[in-house]
C-alpha cells in the first residue's frame, strides 16, 4: 500500500552530522585521549554488530477525537499531537525498527568481564545508531510516499513526554507483529532488544505543518543529549 514495502533491511551509519548533532560528539570532545580512543573503537564496534531491520503496516484512520485516532479494527492511539498533526491522514504507518540482540549481548558481556567504560560506551553507542537508523528508515519511506503523490508527518512515538502512555506500544507491537525481527514486548511496554523504536507516522495529500523533528515537542528537549531541537518553536 502506498507504494511502501512492509520489511526493510539496511546498513545503518552514523554520518558526522548525525555526530555533531548528539551528545556522542560531546563525550568524544570531553573525555581524555585514551577514552576518546576508546569511544572510536567502540563506535566501530557498534557499526559491525547492528543489524538494522524494520517491519511497518499501514493502517486506514476510521475516526478522530481530541486526543485519540481510531484505527480500522476498532484500535486506538492516544495522544493530542499525534491527532494535531495526523487526524486528518488517510492512514497511519505503524514502524518498528531494531538493531538486533548483538550489542544488548556485547554489552552484557562487557559487564560480566568488568568493563564498564566499553558497556557504557557501546550502549550509548547504539542509542545513537538506532536514533540514526530510524532517520535513515523515514527518509526512505517518504520518498517512495512522495513517488506515489502522497505526505507524511513526522514521526512520533510512545514513551516521549507528548505520548507517555506505553499502553500504546503494545497496540503498535500487535498490529506490527516484529516478531518476525526478532522483537518481543514486556508486560510494561518495553521492547527487547533494547535498540529498538517504534515510529507512526501519518500519510495523507494535505496534512498541516509541524516542526522539522518531534524533539521540538518533548519536554526535555534542552536537556536530551539526543535532542535534534535546536531552537525554541
Amino acid at each position: 500500500m502506498y507504494g511502501l514495502m512492509d520489511y526493510y533491511k539496511f546498513d545503518v551509519r552514523l554520518t558526522e552530522k548525525d555526530v555533531s548533532s548528539t551528545g556522542w560528539n560531546c563525550l568524544s570532545r570531553t573525555t581524555s585521549t585514551y577514552s576518546s580512543s576508546l569511544v572510536n573503537e567502540i563506535l566501530q564496534e557498534a557499526h559491525r554488530l547492528a543489524r538494522a531491520e524494520a517491519v511497518c503496516r499501514a493502517v486506514p484512520v476510521v475516526k478522530t477525537t481530541g486526543r485519540e485516532i481510531f484505527l480500522e479494527g476498532g484500535q486506538a492511539l492516544t495522544s493530542s499531537l499525534l491527532v494535531r498533526l495526523a487526524g486528518t491522514a488517510r492512514s497511519l504507518l505503524l514502524v518498528v525498527c531494531t538493531l538486533g540482540h548483538m550489542i544488548d549481548r556485547r554489552v552484557e558481556e562487557y559487564n560480566r568481564k568488568g568493563l564498564a567504560a566499553h558497556a557504557y560506551f557501546l550502549d550509548i553507542a547504539g542509542t545513537c545508531l538506532i536514533e540514526a537508523a530510524g532517520r535513515q528508515l523515514v527518509e526512505k519511506i517518504k520518498t517512495q510516499l512522495e513517488a506515489c503523490g502522497f505526505k507524511s508527518t513526522i514521526p512520533l512515538g510512545p514513551g516521549h513526554s507528548y505520548w507517555k502512555s506505553l499502553q500504546d506500544q503494545r497496540i503498535i507491537y500487535d498490529l506490527v507483529n516484529p516478531a518476525k525481527i526478532g522483537v518481543t514486548i514486556l508486560k510494561s511496554g518495553i521492547m527487547l532488544p533494547k535498540k529498538s523504536v517504534s515510529m507512526v507516522m501519518g500519510i495523507g495529500r494535505e496534512l498541516p505543518p509541524s516542526a522539522e523533528n518531534h524533539c521540538y515537542y518533548c519536554s526535555i528537549r534542552r536537556k536530551c543529549p539526543l535532542s535534534r531541537a535546536r531552537d525554541p518553536l
